[in-house]
C-alpha cells in the first residue's frame, strides 16, 4: 500500500511576508542605528586613552553589528512576501512570538550587567552558555563554543586591546572584600 503524499503544513500567520519577526528586528536596527549615530555625542570620550581603549569602541562595535544583522529583514519587508526555496530561511522560530529572538536580545542587554556583577569572563560563559542552549544547541557544544569565545574575547578585548573592565562587585560582597 502506498502512502500518500502529505502537504506541508501552511506558514504561521505572519510567516509568509515576515511579519512581526522582521519588524521587530528592522526596528531593533533602526534603535541601533539611531544610537550608534548619536554615540559620539552620548558618550563621554574626555580622557586620555586612544580611540580603540576608549569607552565608545565597544557600544559602537556592538551597534554596528546589531544594526547589520537587521539589514535582511529591511531588506525582506522591503521586497514583499519571498517565493520559492529561500522563503522562511531567515524566519526565527516558525510563527508566533519569536521567543528566541527575544531572550537572545534579552541577554544581550543583560551582558553588561554581568560584566559589572561577576566580570567579563565569567559574564561571557554564563551568557554564550544561555543563548546556545536557548537556540538549542546541546550541552557539549554549547560549553565548548562558550569557552572557546570567552577566551577570544578575553584575547581580543583584555589582551590585545588593554582595554579596562570594572572590578566585580559580586565577589567582592560575596567574600567581604
Amino acid at each position: 500500500m502506498q502512502k500518500s503524499q502529505e502537504t506541508p503544513p501552511a506558514p504561521a500567520a505572519g510567516a509568509e511576508e515576515g511579519g512581526g519577526h522582521d519588524l521587530l528586528a528592522a526596528a531593533i536596527g533602526l534603535a541601533a542605528l539611531a544610537l550608534l549615530i548619536g554615540s559620539p555625542w552620548l558618550v563621554d570620550r574626555d580622557g586620555p586613552d586612544p580611540f580603540y581603549k576608549g569607552p565608545l569602541i565597544f557600544p559602537m562595535l556592538v551597534l554596528t553589528l546589531t544594526f547589520a544583522a537587521s539589514v535582511p529583514m529591511f531588506l525582506r519587508l522591503a521586497r514583499g512576501p519571498l517565493r520559492g526555496p529561500v522563503r522562511g530561511l531567515l524566519h526565527v522560530d516558525g510563527g508566533g512570538f519569536p521567543r528566541q529572538g527575544a531572550g537572545l536580545f534579552g541577554l544581550m542587554c543583560l551582558f553588561p550587567l554581568a560584566i559589572g556583577a561577576v566580570g567579563l569572563d565569567v559574564a561571557s560563559v554564563i551568557v554564550l552558555l544561555a543563548g546556545l542552549k536557548l537556540t538549542g544547541r546541546g550541552w557539549v557544544q554549547s560549553v565548548i563554543v562558550a569557552a572557546v569565545l570567552s577566551v577570544v574575547v578575553h584575547l581580543a578585548f583584555v589582551t590585545a586591546l588593554d582595554i579596562w573592565f570594572p572590578k566585580p562587585w559580586l565577589f567582592d560582597t560575596i567574600t567581604g572584600g
